[in-house]
């Protein structure tokens, strides 16, 4: 049988550790000062602690939360180049080209543990499909994010999805 706390529940804990904790007050106080009674007193004080973690886990529950980050590019919003990337697709196996969607636009950039949202000027895998390494136009969603990590000259790793597909090189900048 499971246990699930309720607000009621929780006040009625925070109100016998709170009259526990005042009963060892009052206990401390009136016990003569080196008696084991003085100690029960004492240990009944310290019960104020819980309550006060019982509160602050109140508070938290009742503030209001922030909105969560954006994760996906509006629908039908205009593509603005940020970046200009060099791909190139000599390591990615023929199964996993085949598994991209032919109209997908969006990617990940990935650059060592960090993952950047963005979408190409072209679907991706018409670019892939192309023989050499391929110029592509990059729009990043978090732009202050990611254009302060994808200078000139970085290299990355392309995802769609979860498969890596290609790796690139930023090569200029074009908005900030």
């Amino acid at each position: 049988m499971g246990y699930t706390v309720t607000s009621f529940r929780r006040r009625l804990v925070m109100v016998a550790l709170l009259g526990l904790a005042a009963s060892g007050g009052v206990i401390r106080h009136y016990a003569p000062n080196p008696s084991t009674l003085r100690d029960i007193g004492t240990l009944l004080l310290v019960l104020w602690l819980p309550a006060v973690g019982n509160l602050i886990a109140y508070f938290v529950r009742i503030m209001p939360r922030s909105a969560p980050p954006v994760t996906e590019f509006t629908a039908g919003a205009e593509f603005i180049p940020q970046l200009e990337v060099r791909l190139d697709t000599a390591g990615a196996s023929a199964d996993v080209l085949a598994a991209v969607d032919p109209l997908e636009r969006g990617c990940t950039l990935l650059v060592a543990r960090h993952g950047f949202t963005a979408r190409a000027s072209e679907p991706v895998a018409q670019t892939l499909a192309a023989p050499g390494p391929q110029s592509l136009a990059i729009q990043l969603l978090h732009p202050k994010v990611g254009l302060g990590r994808l200078k000139p000259g970085t290299e990355f790793h392309l995802l769609v999805g979860t498969a890596g597909v290609a790796k690139g090189t930023v090569t200029r900048v074009l908005a900030g």
